[in-house]
């Protein structure tokens, strides 16, 4: 067992690749829709899908979520799966209280008007409405720093190892 696990760690492109030959339609829907694809612009929309979904209260459908998304927009999967943990267990508890003041602050006056929240089912509805809305302004504006955080990030790198490979620097390729 130990063995397994020391190889698993150690080689995870490699079990992924087995366990895409095994499912195979599988592996060619998520390569046709580009949830694989290694372009820069596939794998900033799989940091934006992960950084959205991971800043909403969706623990226990995230991956569901992700995986959905990743199809829609042709997103790189493996990434929107990593950048979904910027909500993980000890960031959660913070964000949802952070979700819920800021929800409660831009949707109270909306929300009294309908619901008086006197009874404790209705306060325990008010409050979870408060956590699930408040956190879709900071997903949609952490979504859209990822993408381009990631951008950037990406044409950074480039730049760089372009500028080392003119001067005939460390990745130079062969002449």
């Amino acid at each position: 067992m130990r063995e397994s696990l020391r190889d698993l760690f150690r080689h995870p492109l490699r079990h992924g690749r087995a366990w895409l030959d095994r499912h195979p339609r599988l592996a060619r829907v998520m390569t046709r829709t580009g949830c694989l694809s290694l372009q820069r612009y596939a794998l900033a929309r799989g940091v934006a899908v992960g950084v959205f979904i991971g800043l909403t209260p969706t623990v226990g459908m995230q991956t569901l979520l992700m995986l959905g998304a990743c199809l829609l927009l042709r997103a790189n999967f493996p990434a929107a799966f990593l950048a979904s943990w910027i909500s993980n267990p000890f960031t959660i508890a913070p964000m949802y209280f952070a979700f819920g003041v800021l929800g409660e602050m831009l949707f109270q006056p909306l929300f009294t008007t309908f619901i008086d929240g006197s009874d404790l089912v209705e306060k325990a509805a008010l409050e979870t409405l408060y956590v699930a809305l408040g956190s879709l302004p900071v997903a949609a504006l952490g979504a859209a720093l990822g993408y381009l955080l990631f951008l950037w990030a990406w044409l950074t790198w480039a730049r760089r190892r372009h500028e080392r490979r003119r001067r005939g620097g460390r990745f130079a390729s062969p002449r």
